[in-house]
């Protein structure tokens, strides 16, 4: 009986094990499927990203059916079309990234310009990207300005956020006398720079830069390094002046404001044309000049911040000008994108060159995309 037992207890003991095991194999089964459930369904940051700079691309290219595109539905119902179609993006650069729940919000620099007068506007964009059955849509967009800069008489101000006081960062007296054209290798010849009125101009994503052009039968580019803590000693002026014009004192006040420009670098002076904007590289350490030139067309420069001289690659010399025309598309973080677009269409002598193009801002190398 104790052996009889003693199997009866065995056998209960193994199929209690048995039980056990099944149980847990099917518990981890099912734990695996929940988590493999819970992947398939997590934000992935790396595509709401891409969704982020694709968008960003098309609203430089002024895609705005494309760019709908990415809109969620609740977004796309409350989209308004009407727009400034002279106040266009000429460059954004990507600052911040955070996680918020099933949510990704993007914070970028959105440098904008107007195409027909002197201004400029540095923003801070935030884009919230979710996701809406299988794919990632933007659900909520938001723009504050940080800086503006533009005209008033022959000075160029700024402007930051909301504040009624502006600054003066440089007027057109200011503005060097003489300058040499990167065309002139020996520089010998120095030419009269244009001094009617200032054309164009654009801010880095920082904000402490502001490229600037003027024009009259040459165009002229520079850019004029801002120093805003010069605002503070100019804040004794701003004071002194008082309203209703004031003494003949204060108006020598008025024009002994101090400029917040600390420094010009001249970049180029452009002989018989005509620059249609500038925008600087995300990482800031170069600058995109597209111009027109009877002749010519349009074609760009690259100039490097730092000293203004221009890059290894000059697209005057690669490309037959007097069959294309070269026309900015957009920046990634190290790589410019451009088109060669043919002035004639049908031309099959340039189809190996005519189309989209990318240079490295690293080795200054282009290939054909």
């Amino acid at each position: 009986m104790n052996r009889m037992h003693i199997r009866w207890v065995s056998r209960g003991v193994i199929i209690l094990l048995v039980i056990i095991t099944c149980g847990m194999l099917l518990a981890c089964g099912a734990n695996k499927k929940e988590e493999s459930k819970e992947t398939s369904e997590s934000f992935d940051m790396k595509a709401a990203t891409n969704v982020t700079d694709t968008y960003m691309k098309y609203l430089t290219k002024e895609d705005i059916e494309n760019s709908k595109k990415f809109y969620s539905k609740d977004l796309l119902k409350s989209t308004v079309s009407e727009k400034n179609n002279n106040l266009k993006i000429f460059g954004y650069n990507l600052t911040d990234t955070s996680e918020v729940g099933k949510s990704g919000v993007f914070k970028l620099k959105v440098a904008r310009a107007d195409i027909t007068k002197p201004f400029a506007s540095l923003d801070e964009y935030s884009i919230k990207i979710v996701k809406e059955e299988s794919e990632y849509k933007i659900s909520e967009t938001n723009n504050t300005v940080q800086k503006e800069a533009f005209i008033q008489g022959n000075q160029i101000r700024l402007r930051n956020k909301n504040n009624v006081n502006t600054n003066l960062i440089i007027d057109i007296a200011s503005m060097p006398n003489y300058a040499f054209s990167k065309d002139d290798k020996t520089n010998i010849g120095k030419i009269q720079v244009p001094k009617t009125k200032f054309s164009l101009i654009n801010f880095s994503y920082g904000g402490e830069n502001l490229a600037i052009a003027t024009e009259d039968k040459d165009s002229y580019i520079a850019i004029v390094k801002i120093d805003e803590s010069l605002a503070v000693q100019s804040d004794k002026g701003e004071d002194d002046k008082g309203g209703g014009g004031g003494s003949k004192e204060n108006q020598g006040d008025k024009a002994k404001e101090k400029p917040i420009g600390k420094e010009i670098t001249s970049v180029d002076l452009l002989k018989d044309s005509k620059v249609e904007f500038m925008t600087f590289s995300p990482e800031e350490k170069n600058l995109t000049v597209q111009y027109t030139k009877p002749g010519i067309g349009h074609c760009l420069r690259v100039y490097k911040l730092e000293g203004g001289d221009l890059i290894s690659f000059k697209f005057e010399e690669k490309y037959p000008l007097d069959k294309v025309d070269i026309t900015f598309s957009s920046y990634d973080k190290e790589t410019l994108n451009f088109d060669v677009v043919p002035k004639k269409s049908g031309d099959k002598t340039i189809t190996d060159i005519t189309g989209k193009w990318q240079l490295s801002l690293k080795d200054f190398k282009a290939k054909k995309m």
